[in-house]
């Protein structure tokens, strides 16, 4: 397993989501296990509406947790840990433990949440821009600057940017081959 660590990060509607799915989808494609974290500050998260965001990576194939601030939900699917008998388990263990997002470090927090996925090749991980692992900020349209000093490569549709790497939203092998040169080993 490689568990190779990578952070998303960006404003609202900037492309973070469709971003991480075609990752997530060439990855998978590739034969590659994908977990996804994806950060909910609003607990507006919700799970089995075809159209939000954890159910869109769950349907790629990833493992998929989504943390907010008061409630942190995993979504596995079974094939990824070899049959019902090891989910059967890992049901059994999260019920005897309560997730803190509020009272741990990050790394504390990222170690807590990445243990119940099991075997993985890539964490991909939208938000928590406070989170200790590499990160790709992802733009449309124009460049939050807010956003820039948390960057180590950029993925935007604009074609005239000083920032650097820079990268194209379309450019997937490219930004994987980044992934696979900088992400943090987990």
């Amino acid at each position: 397993m490689k568990r190779l660590g990578v952070c998303f990060s960006g404003r609202s509607n900037s492309g973070k989501t469709t971003l991480i799915l075609k990752i997530a989808k060439e990855l998978i494609a590739r034969g590659f296990k994908v977990a996804i974290i994806k950060h909910d500050p609003g607990d507006k998260a919700s799970f089995g509406e075809p159209q939000k965001d954890s159910t869109r990576f769950f349907n790629v194939g990833a493992q998929v947790a989504v943390l907010s601030p008061k409630r942190t939900s995993i979504f596995l699917n079974q094939g990824f840990f070899g049959g019902e008998e090891r989910i059967n388990s890992l049901l059994h263990n999260a019920k005897k433990e309560q997730f803190s997002t509020q009272n741990n470090s990050s790394e504390d927090e990222l170690g807590e949440i990445i243990r119940h996925f099991g075997e993985f090749d890539y964490l991909l991980v939208e938000g928590l821009k406070y989170l200790p692992l590499p990160r790709i900020c992802v733009f449309r349209d124009e460049i939050d600057e807010s956003f820039v000093p948390f960057a180590n490569a950029f993925a935007t549709n604009l074609k005239q940017i000083k920032l650097s790497p820079n990268y194209d939203l379309d450019d997937i092998s490219g930004l994987i081959k980044w992934i696979d040169a900088n992400a943090k080993r987990l």
